[in-house]
């Protein structure tokens, strides 16, 4: 070949050369990877935090055109009765969502109903095609779901809801009593405080939501409303208590205690103990069905280190796992008598 042609060649990439901008290339994108998920986690944190104050403002703003009332659905065991978060709807830009309900639900011969309707159950809303001729139960709203909660919006029939009120340090006994009621010794022993919430006298409940609709106002809260945990974060596939947002006896309207740790995912990964055994966040696998309410009933996010809540002034703060036992109970109390210092916690 004459000098000539060679002088024409172009020198390429070797084999080897090839290789090694191959491997660097790997190792920038494993350096960045971290990186690029923990940006996306705390943009999903804002969002989840931006909810929570939604739920903030329209808690207040029910209560101050109910006589200071907070949000309590009406009940009867057994009948399709709503929880509270159906009834903040106006107050979310959803007011043609309630305007379809009938919330007559005193009488008890009287459920939920839509319009004309008389089905069994949560009734059909009309003029939606992507629901038409479905339950009310199927009707989602971004709001009320946490973006990093990567589980099914609709679980069983029902929507599911990421946030619930907080009953806070309420007794919760498991339905294993005899080996899963390990954090029934940090609820407030209070007499006549009821397991889970079950009365209609605010005085009863530990926190600011209970089970059975009580008449509870901002005037109960003793402790301030800047030292009272209102509402937080729950995980729907942890819980058995499957109607979700609607139901009242669903886990989205008064299903979390402060007694239980916060991120316990003990009962997160199926009711088999063997499926739990090993697994993080796990305390117990022995008490892993959802029915451990002890453990199930407990504030619980897919947030690294903690979980977010809305307190009664309407700030939202992170509270991490490691928090003080302590700290967190008075924190859930409305009128225990024990107020905390923000550096505290």
């Amino acid at each position: 070949m004459s000098p000539s042609v060679l002088s024409r060649q172009k020198p390429g990439f070797t084999l080897v050369e090839l290789l090694v901008v191959i491997a660097i290339i790997g190792i920038l994108v494993a350096l960045l990877l971290p990186a690029v998920q923990a940006a996306r986690e705390a943009s999903r944190r804002i969002n989840c935090a931006n909810n929570l104050k939604q739920y903030g403002l329209a808690i207040h703003n029910y209560a101050g055109t109910y006589k200071e009332h907070l949000p309590q659905g009406s009940y009867n065991w057994g009948l399709p009765y709503t929880g509270w978060q159906p009834l903040i709807l106006p107050f979310v830009e959803y007011q043609s969502v309630y305007d379809q309900l009938n919330l007559s639900c005193n009488n008890p011969s009287s459920p939920i109903v839509m319009g004309a309707n008389a089905d069994a159950r949560f009734y059909t809303i009309k003029g939606d095609d992507k629901i038409a001729n479905k339950p009310i139960r199927y009707n989602t709203f971004p709001y009320a779901r946490c973006p990093s909660d990567t589980s099914e919006p609709l679980l069983y029939d029902w929507f599911q809801t990421s946030y619930t009120g907080s009953l806070g340090a309420q007794h919760t006994t498991s339905a294993d009593p005899g080996n899963c009621n390990t954090w029934q010794i940090f609820a407030e022993t209070a007499t006549g405080f009821p397991d889970h919430g079950n009365t209609l006298d605010p005085r009863q409940i530990s926190g600011m939501f209970g089970r059975l609709a009580p008449p509870m106002k901002f005037t109960h809260i003793g402790d301030g409303t800047s030292n009272t945990i209102m509402v937080g974060e729950i995980l729907p596939v942890c819980h058995d208590h499957t109607e979700g947002f609607w139901g009242y006896n669903g886990m989205g309207t008064a299903h979390a205690s402060t007694v239980v740790p916060i991120n316990d995912f003990t009962t997160c990964y199926g009711d088999n103990p063997a499926d739990a055994q090993g697994k993080a966040g796990v305390t117990k696998a022995q008490c892993a069905p959802r029915s451990n309410w002890n453990y199930s009933w407990g504030f619980k996010s897919r947030h690294v280190g903690g979980a977010q809540f809305v307190f009664g002034d309407g700030n939202v703060r992170f509270l991490n796992k490691t928090i003080d036992h302590f700290t967190y109970q008075k924190l859930g109390g409305k009128n225990d008598g024990q107020t905390i210092n923000n550096s505290n916690y």
